[in-house]
């Protein structure tokens, strides 16, 4: 109301003498009766009614001198429209515990182009719809990517209705550099979280085998190969991917047919030792043409279960008890005869398969085909050729025994009966990693700790596996989510450090994280990545594959960046708007010139000297390169997405998780904390 008073001061000015014009003139009219202008009034009529106008015309502007500089006084005395107004505090730091609502708090946000202190910030917030929608954090090395935005993220996500068992969120996490996954472990300690927190990692006691899930061989295959292309390369030859798929298909399913249970090892076995293959088939001949058991008397069955390494433990008691069995097999039969003393035993045959193995039985026989009618008909050096193409990757689960052990477990580590924890809580076998679906729907953190460091390829290749495996049981929620609208879905997450380590794209496949992305926001999925650079997923990924992996990213945080063409991306992601353009013109005239013998040069009798000053507005980058590649630590530009709309890009001042949120930015700068 001042603003628009002191605005208008002269047109208020001319009202409020106005208004004592009237009020003058009839209090204190004319004196026309004075002896002295009467007499002015005969002698010189003119000059009369001159001191009449004046009389009348200084009742007006009189006050309206006086009201204008009463205003104009205050208005450069009193009141400064550029001052500074009082500051308005960052509202306090919003406590992930006590948020009824999911949201995620990225930092605290200022003037939106300029890095200045506002008097009014405030918390730059992406809300539970726009989380679904999937976030991208871009910064070169030491920008602060893990310290600013990913831990902080994680806090918030674990510490969200952490005392609520129904409500709180689970999901997995995949990092290169082995420290993540402590702070990750601090965070559910935290809050209390502890045994929600599941690890695998060479010394963990934990066991994972990807293909124990209920993919048919063919899904499982197909993931391999595609792992395969995207580790090492994808040629132009569709031909070796094709014949990767179908070899292990046919073994995964040869295993699965026969024994109920496959794992990379076994595959790596068979790829490349078809001996191996054709003594599994036998074993199959012998369990469909009519199923065969290895029998145990009670005595030697008694005597041999005490020893911890005794193959007997797989025997089951038969029929009054007075024997044990198990399944034949020729690995059971020649452990059996390896005891010293052999172990005596006599074979026992069922005759015809039951019926609800005839599926099986018919699958066991495309397996015999393909063997004798396609694979044993393949040149011996193509067949080599195709050998040599997938044993490169599955032979790092034979070389470490470590990474076997706990990536290839044996089949009873999955067996309660087989697997019994001892009174320390410590299986035999190892603690088999329960499924995704199990692990999602129950809020569990599960984490792969396993570094670079160690094994790059293997570390690669087992993070992208786990990611995929993951994905998977994310997608098929989106059915059970159909089948139960009435039903509470809690959400998940997938946080990824140094994403373009796992980063995979199908392109034409059906696998790939872009088709994911694209998808999880219906599964209720947050993802939240970080990566070096625009440049390394473009190095990492095939073809131009990279811009539709980024595009399923509706959030993007840049830190700073230090190559040219991450920060060319950037500055287009962020657009373009008006600002305003300043150009400066002088001109120099002459009339007459003439050259000057003395000198030189054109002079002239008549000079004239101008200058102009132009201003326009045209379109340039909201945030020109320059100021990607020079972005301080704790600094970020972003694209926020609500779930809605996009906001424009704007800058955003990190929360670091070793400092104090509710302190702002600008004070901890002044503190040299920063």
């Amino acid at each position: 109301m001042l603003d628009r008073i002191l605005n208008s001061k002269m047109f208020i000015s001319f009202l409020l003498a106005s208004g004592t014009w009237f009020a003058l003139i009839f209090r204190y009219p004319f004196p026309a009766d004075n002896l002295v202008l009467g007499y002015i009034s005969v002698k010189d009529p003119l000059v009369y009614g001159g001191i009449r106008w004046t009389y009348t015309v200084m009742m007006f502007t009189t006050p309206y001198i006086i009201y204008s500089s009463l205003l104009s006084s205050i208005y450069i005395f009193a009141y400064r429209k550029g001052r500074k107004k009082k500051p308005i505090p960052l509202a306090p730091y919003p406590h992930p515990a006590h948020q009824t609502s999911l949201s995620l708090v990225i930092g605290e946000q200022h003037h939106p182009t300029q890095f200045v202190s506002s008097p009014a910030p405030r918390w730059l917030t992406t809300p539970e719809r726009g989380l679904y929608t999937g976030t991208i954090v871009i910064g070169a090395i030491g920008s602060g990517k893990t310290s600013g935005i990913m831990l902080p993220d994680a806090d918030q996500l674990i510490g969200f209705q952490a005392s609520n068992h129904d409500r709180r969120i689970g999901g997995l996490v995949l990092e290169v550099k082995g420290d993540f996954c402590h702070q990750i472990r601090k965070v559910m300690n935290k809050y209390e979280r502890k045994e929600d927190y599941i690890e695998i990692s060479l010394g963990s006691d934990y066991r994972y085998n990807p293909l124990h899930n209920d993919l048919d061989a063919y899904a499982l295959a197909f993931g391999i190969a595609s792992l395969l292309s995207n580790l090492f390369g994808k040629g132009k030859e569709p031909f070796w991917q094709q014949a990767y798929t179908n070899l292990v298909k046919f073994i995964i399913l040869l295993h699965k047919v026969v024994y109920d249970y496959v794992t990379l090892f076994d595959v790596y076995e068979c790829t490349i030792n078809s001996v191996r293959i054709e003594r599994k088939i036998q074993d199959g001949e012998k369990q469909f043409t009519g199923k065969e058991y290895i029998l145990l008397s009670i005595d030697a069955y008694r005597k041999f279960q005490s020893d911890a390494d005794s193959p007997v433990k797989g025997f089951t008691a038969y029929e009054d008890e007075s024997q044990f069995k198990a399944p034949w097999s020729r690995d059971l039969e020649d452990a059996l005869h390896a005891v010293t003393p052999p172990i005596p035993y006599e074979l026992h045959q069922e005759p015809a398969p039951r019926e609800h193995e005839t599926l099986k039985k018919e699958q066991f026989e495309a397996v015999k085909r393909w063997f004798y009618n396609d694979w044993l008909k393949i040149d011996n050096k193509l067949r080599t050729s195709i050998v040599e193409g997938i044993s490169v990757f599955l032979s790092l689960f034979d070389d470490n025994p470590k990474v076997k052990r706990v990536f290839c477990p044996p089949k009873e580590t999955y067996d309660p009966a087989l697997n019994v924890p001892d009174g320390q809580g410590r299986h035999k076998y190892g603690r088999p990693l329960p499924s995704f679906d199990w692990l999602i729907e129950n809020g569990k953190v599960c984490a792969l700790n396993f570094p670079l460091s160690l094994n790059a390829g293997l570390a690669r290749a087992i993070g992208t596996m786990m990611k995929m495996d993951y994905q998977r049981a994310v997608l098929l929620r989106i059915p059970k989510m159909g089948e139960h609208p009435d039903r509470h879905f809690r959400p998940v997450f997938f946080l990824c450090d140094e994403y373009q380590t796992f980063a995979t794209v199908g392109e034409n496949d059906p696998n790939g994280d872009e088709k994911f992305f694209s998808l999880s926001r219906q599964a209720k999925c947050i993802a939240i990545v970080a990566t070096q650079s625009i440049s390394s997923l473009r190095s990492t990924l095939p073809g131009e594959s990279y811009r539709t992996l980024l595009q399923t990213f509706r959030t993007k945080i840049f830190l700073a960046l230090s190559d040219e063409f991450s920060s060319k991306t950037a500055s287009e992601l962020c657009g373009q708007e008006d600002k305003p353009f300043i150009s400066y013109t002088i001109t120099e005239s002459g009339q007459d010139s003439q050259i000057s013998i003395l000198t030189g040069k054109a002079t002239s009798e008549k000079d004239s000297l101008s200058a102009s000053k132009n201003y326009s507005t045209k379109k340039d980058f909201r945030f020109p390169q320059k100021v990607f590649a020079e972005l301080a630590n704790a600094q970020a530009i972003v694209i926020p997405y609500n779930g809605f709309e996009t906001s424009e890009a704007t800058i955003c001042y990190l929360k670091p998780y070793y400092l104090d949120p509710n302190i702002s930015y600008f004070e901890q700068v002044q503190r040299g904390l920063l």
